[in-house]
């Protein structure tokens, strides 16, 4: 009888603890001790402690040839606290499953040190090692990595060094040090802009800092003190800014309180459910019952009583009951929003050499039910459905044929997280002309490319403290001289929006207002731009201050079609994107 695969090691996200509210890599090492091959399916979900599925499914289709070891990941999304977590597989027509406690989630983003795999000897004291043949090649799996230790030249395919590439200009840090020889790390051409040797060098939103030493030479202290020294993170408070309101500044009132609060994925989500759960047409449905109680009583009764041949009621009868259950049915079905519809947020961030990296958050409603597949175009998929308390049936796929196969109820939703690459650069403008004084920008155009969105709802800037309100006009973006602080707006909640609850007079407790909420872009534009910044929640204060050494185009439009799932196919799609582009605005912009 063949022998059952094993699991020998299982690792964490990057530091053997996993970053809570995002996707976390969770790496298994896989050992095959038959004479036979392994070839199967390897499921990973998250379980209660009542023994109950949680979420999701995770699925990869694996080989592990006789007497050999692999290591297989997947990229789970953690909330704020630890629960078990079981790897399931079919092996001989015999369903196999072993358990495992996750460590409990941290806030902190993880900052790692890449060794190569096997060199313990190589590892830094204070900071946790992770093997780069164990770096993830799919982009959006690295959210929960804040910073690189690097002393040598990673030994990578094309895709993983995409990754990291797109990690970097995505707002990560890295700190290179010289190699074991004390000499630069030498990169090749894929990473030419590794060998600039000026520090910092900037990258998008993320920085590269050289460091002219040793990592052996550095204690653990001296360690932790080179490398948060005058850190660049993409958002960074500076010097106390004076609270003034210059004459290009608009006051934009709110109704909402400037209290910050972390909007999860999970809340985002909660949100686009309200609005695509179907609606019924429930008056029209009572009015029908209202109409059929009449025919089933006085209709009938005239019937029965003034009929001259018995056959005419059994005839009225059928053909009235066949016709009402055919009215309910056509009701019922379709007026509930048409067929199926979906509400999507997307924030694009565009990335050099024509790419673009997506984050979805879709809410899907559909009348029929039934089991789906939803796909989306691009080059690698991560999709999670971010349900932290109740099950889910179906299951997830990632990396280039990356899908979510999941179980949809009649007059039901599904909502989902989706992390994305495609090969495309979805907005492109060329700086013309750029002016700023102490308290601001004072003069910005913009040539509009060929690559430009399409359904333009707003256009901003992100410069300093403030962001800049720009115009379109004869194929150029014109700052229009509007403007308004960041903090405010970084601050905003609108999911917290009184409207949406009311008191019940009769009893002493709130409930949902009955009113659907609708879909509108100042509900939603404070998150995309937080989103889309990636701003530390502990950097939101009123001294926050964007490097002066380059700004952030933010265009808000209506999703265009390329976007929305693939499959199933949507009678209704709806959804606002924010597109993000960063422009250097010295000469340390990347």
């Amino acid at each position: 009888m063949a022998e059952a695969i094993e699991i020998h090691d299982i690792r964490w996200g990057f530091n053997d603890r996993p970053t809570a509210y995002h996707i976390n890599p969770v790496t298994l090492l896989i050992e095959n001790p038959d004479s036979e091959p392994f070839e199967g399916e390897i499921q990973f979900h998250q379980e209660s402690f009542r023994g109950q599925q949680i979420d999701i499914a995770l699925s990869t289709r694996t080989y592990v040839a006789p007497f050999e070891k692999k290591w297989v990941q997947y990229y789970p999304y953690f909330s704020d606290f630890n629960g078990n977590w079981i790897v399931s597989w079919d092996q001989n027509d015999i369903r196999h499953s072993q358990s495992f406690l996750a460590p409990r989630p941290v806030t902190e983003k993880s900052i790692i040190q890449l060794v190569t795999p096997g060199s313990l000897n190589s590892v830094t004291s204070g900071v946790k090692s992770f093997p780069e043949d164990l770096y993830p090649a799919v982009t959006g799996a690295t959210d929960a990595l804040q910073e690189i230790i690097l002393d040598h030249l990673p030994k990578w395919e094309k895709t993983r060094r995409e990754a990291f590439m797109d990690w970097i200009y995505s707002g990560g840090i890295l700190h290179l040090f010289f190699d074991s020889n004390g000499d630069p790390l030498s990169f090749p051409d894929s990473y030419r802009l590794l060998n600039q040797q000026t520090s910092p060098a900037f990258y998008g939103k993320g920085v590269i800092y050289f460091h002219q030493h040793k990592l052996t030479d550095l204690s653990p202290a001296e360690l932790r003190q080179v490398i948060n020294t005058d850190k660049h993170y993409s958002v960074t408070p500076t010097s106390e800014i004076e609270n003034q309101v210059t004459g290009t500044d608009v006051a934009y009132p709110s109704k909402y309180e400037n209290a910050f609060y972390k909007n999860t994925d999970e809340e985002l989500l909660a949100t686009l459910t309200e609005i695509s759960k179907p609606q019924q047409i429930w008056y029209l449905i009572f009015l029908l019952s209202f109409i059929y109680l009449i025919i089933v009583g006085p209709v009938y009764y005239l019937i029965t009583k003034y009929s001259e041949h018995y056959r005419t009621f059994y005839l009225v009868y059928g053909l009235s009951t066949l016709l009402f259950c055919f009215i309910f049915l056509f009701v019922g079905r379709y007026s509930t929003n048409q067929t199926s519809q979906i509400h999507s947020l997307i924030v694009a961030d565009i990335l050099p050499n024509h790419k673009t990296t997506i984050s979805e958050w879709s809410s899907l409603g559909i009348v029929s039910g039934g089991n789906f597949q939803i796909t989306h175009t691009g080059e690698s998929h991560i999709y999670s459905t971010c349900q932290t308390y109740s099950k889910v049936n179906g299951i997830s796929t990632s990396g280039k044929n990356g899908h979510l196969q999941v179980d949809i109820p009649p007059n039901s939703f599904r909502t989902f997280f989706h992390r994305a690459r495609i090969s495309k650069s979805l907005l492109d403008v060329n700086l013309v002309s750029f002016l700023a004084n102490e308290t601001g920008l004072e003069a910005l155009s913009l040539d509009l490319g060929k690559e430009f969105p399409r359904s333009v709802e707003q256009v901003h800037f992100v410069f300093g403290s403030k962001i800049y309100e720009l115009q379109i006009e004869r194929n150029q973006l014109i700052y229009s001289g509007k403007s308004r602080r960041l903090y405010p707006l970084l601050t905003e909640n609108p999911l917290f929006d009184t409207s949406y609850i009311r008191t019940n007079r009769l009893l002493p407790f709130v409930r949902p207002t009955d009113k659907k909420q609708e879909f509108t872009l100042e509900q939603f534009f404070p998150i995309l731009v937080r989103t889309s910044l990636k701003v530390p929640p502990d950097s939101i204060n009123q001294n926050i201050n964007w490097p002066d050494h380059r700004g952030k185009l933010l265009v808000i439009a209506k999703i265009p079609e390329s976007l929305f799932p693939e499959t199933p196919n949507i009678f209704k799609k709806e959804g606002l994107i924010l597109y993000s582009l960063d422009i250097p605005l010295s000469e340390h912009g990347g």
